[in-house]
Parts: structure tokens; sequence; C-alpha cells
């Protein structure tokens, strides 16, 4: 008597899913090309309720899209992510409040070099799609964890920590600039491109603040990164709060762990808080400031952008941009300067770190422009100083235009990394686990 051999539930189900799952992919791709773009069987990173797939622009589609075709034909290629959205499984609130607020926001902060471009959005009944920016080579929290291995010691270097940290300064303050505040600032929502540029990017918890001083109430980011006055449910302020993430993501930057524990409750966090932050023997003072000005438990003490991208700190890798300032001050100033112990603003006074003649500050600088592929912008000569005059500053929107340009170049590579690298957050915290060993600082 022969027996036949029947499939067993489980299978059926997970056979069932997978011809599903086909027929959905597939549907997809009908919809991007009609859209004018091939999208690949390539997943690059994944939500919960979205996806994100390598995509190609189509020739039709350059021709149709300016903005698209000026940014493609500089990084010459077509590639592009494209975000596919759920709308069967996202619940109401994400798709009426929290979708629009990441298209608007990208809209909103549309062509800065460290934030992520938002090239074109378009839906049915089924789906929204966002085409997105490529940044291949990965999160900064994948760059930490493989430069960390590379070096056989945890974080990044100073020098590269503080260039990445110069890229996303100007981010921020550009968001803020437009009325954007990121409320989800973390090493995950930081990318890395092909030519090593920072890109800011998932801005679902952004929100418009239409008044510079106006309060928030919602709970929202990675407690990892949260600011103490948000676990402790009181409004806030949403560009303070960012001051803090930053504080965070600069601590994680160079010692390769996080400075508070993800899984606790908040009343322990807050008490973590409170203590001593605790730093490796090796970090330079300046850095330790900077961070603990950033980590500060009062938000109006906390350090302001523009005196965090003016901190000692961060002048050392941008002292060639201030030398048509200080070309442009009476000799006589700089010399006295000098004769009484100081420095010309914007010099570095780092120890090892030779003083550059301004011919090797311009060949910087034009080298810069062959490792991106980008024109820097023309430099006019500093018009003669009054002597009555005082000597001419750029405004602050100018110097982090300048950070986010030419001082957010990369001197080394990067190594190789996967496309996007959004994988799951469980898979993102072997190398940044609580607590750092090392010198102990002043508390808050």
């Amino acid at each position: 008597m022969s027996t036949t051999l029947r499939p067993r539930p489980e299978t059926m189900r997970s056979g069932g899913k997978r011809e599903s799952d086909h027929r959905t992919f597939m549907d997809q791709v009908r919809e991007c090309k009609d859209s004018g773009y091939l999208l690949s069987t390539k997943k690059i990173g994944s939500g919960a309720f979205s996806k994100v797939y390598l995509g190609y622009a189509t020739h039709d589609k350059l021709r149709q899209n300016a903005k698209l075709a000026a940014d493609l034909h500089a990084k010459r290629h077509t590639m592009v992510a494209i975000k596919i959205i759920s709308m069967a499984e996202a619940p109401v609130e994400f798709a009426q409040k929290f979708l629009p607020r990441e298209i608007y926001s990208l809209n909103a902060t549309y062509k800065h070099l460290n934030v992520i471009q938002l090239y074109e959005t378009y839906r049915n009944s089924k789906r929204s799609y966002l085409v997105l920016e490529l940044a291949p080579r990965g999160d900064l929290l994948e760059y930490i964890n493989t430069t960390s291995d590379r070096r056989r010691y945890p974080g990044l270097e100073e020098e590269e920590a503080r260039r990445l940290f110069r890229q996303l300064v100007s981010a921020v303050a550009h968001c803020h600039g437009s009325g954007i505040v990121h409320r989800d600032l973390k090493c995950e929502n930081i990318l890395l491109d092909e030519c090593g540029f920072l890109k800011l990017t998932d801005f679902g918890f952004a929100s418009r603040s239409a008044r510079k001083n106006s309060l928030l109430s919602t709970f929202c980011g990675s407690v990892a990164y949260t600011a103490p006055e948000i676990l402790m449910s009181k409004k806030y302020n949403g560009e303070q709060a960012d001051l803090w993430s930053l504080g965070v993501i600069l601590y994680a930057m160079v010692t390769g762990k996080l400075p508070f524990k993800e899984h606790l409750q908040p009343h322990k966090m807050l008490r973590l808080m409170r203590q001593r932050l605790t730093f490796r023997p090796s970090l330079s003072c300046e850095c330790q400031d900077l961070i603990q000005g950033l980590l500060q438990l009062q938000p109006g003490a906390r350090l302001g952008l523009q005196q965090v991208a003016t901190h000692c700190w961060m002048l050392p890798a941008t002292s060639a941009l201030f030398y048509n300032i200080l070309s442009a001050a009476p000799e006589e100033q700089l010399v006295a300067g000098l004769q009484e112990g100081g420095q010309p603003p914007g010099r570095s006074t780092g120890a090892g770190e030779p003083e550059k003649s301004p011919a090797t500050r311009e060949t910087e600088l034009d080298a810069s422009k062959v490792a991106t592929g980008r024109r820097s912008p023309q430099r006019m000569p500093a018009p003669a100083a009054d002597p009555g005059q005082a000597p001419r500053r750029l405004p602050f929107s100018h110097l982090l235009c300048d950070f986010g340009k030419a001082g957010g170049l990369l001197g080394r590579g990067l190594g190789t990394q996967s496309l996007l690298g959004l994988s799951s957050p469980s898979n993102k915290v072997r190398a940044l686990s609580a607590g750092a060993g090392g010198c102990k600082t002043s508390p808050h």
C-alpha cells in the first residue's frame, strides 16, 4: 500500500507567502517603470512599513526631471534609492502624519550637500514611493564599527571624527535655519555617499518649527540619543534637543560606545545622565570639552550651533577657510596678537600640527575639487583693509556652507560598505555598547 506524502501546513504557508511577495514585487516593478524608474531586486534597507531598493532613472525620466538630472549628472551615474511604503501595512497615523512630515522636511531642506535629497514622490491606493539620493557607503554606525575593527581600537581618530562631525553640524544648522528640527538624530540616520560626504536622513519624526522658541511635547526618537527633558515628559525646545543628540553622536564617534544605556527605564537613564562622563585618556581635552558642552542637563546651558562650529576643537580643520578673513585684517593687529602670546583666529594650535602656508592651504582646497568631482566656489581677492574699520567677518551661514563643502572632504577612503546599511537596530549595537573607560571629567 503506497503512502502519499503531503506538504506540511507551514511549508504551504511559506510557499504561499513567497508567491504573494513575488506578485507584489512585480507590481512594484511595473509601477516604477510607469514612473520612469527601473527597480532592481537589490534591497538596501527596510523599515516597519517600508522597503528600500536600488533603482535606476531612465533617460526619459532624466529629460523630464531637471532636479534629478542635474544631481545625477554630477554623480556620473543614474542610481537612486527607491523607498516603497505599503499603505495597507502602515497605520493611519503614519500615512497622515509622519510620511507627510518626512516629505515636507526633505523638500524644505533640499539642495544641501549633507542632507539626503528627495527627487520625486508618487503614489497609488496601495503604495507610496519616495525617490531618494543613494548613499552607497552605509551608515555612520557601520562605519564606526568597521573602522574600530580595522584599527583594533574603539572609535574613530579625532581628525576623522572632526571632519564628519563638521558636516553633521552644517546639516543640522541648515535644517534649523529652514525651520525644521530633526528629533531623531542618531548614527543610524547618518549615511555616507560614494564621495565620502555625510548625508542626514530619516525625517519621519521631524517637526516644523514656526517660532524660534516654540515648545514641543511629543516623545519621539531613540532613547539612547534622547535629551533628558524629553525623558522627563516636559515640553521641550526641538533645537536644543537636537544639540543633546549631537553630543551623544560625537561621543560615539570618538569612543566607539554610547554614553548612556539604551534599554534602561527613563528614570534610570536620568540617573545615569547626572553621573560623570568618562573618556579614554588619549582623547583631547578640547574634544571632551565640546562633548560636555553639548551634554548639559539644562537645555539652555548647551552650546549653540554657532558656538559648536567655532569651538577650538572644530577649528583646526577649517583654518584654510579663515585665510581670506585674516588677510583683510591689518598686519599690525596680527603681529600684536602674536607678540602677546595669542594666535590669529582660526589657526591651529594643536601640538605636532605644523602651521600651513597660504599656498599649501590653497593647494589643499584645489585638491578637494578632484576628490569630490565638484567645483569649489571661486575666491575673490580680499579688499584692502581700511585702517579705521574693523576687519570684515563672514556670517555664520556662510561659514557653515564652507563646512559642508571644502571642509567636508574625506582625506582617506572609507572602505567597502554595503548599500545604505539600514539593517535592524538589533544588529547595530555590537560596537556601541554603553559605558567607556578612561579618565573622568567633571560632572555636568
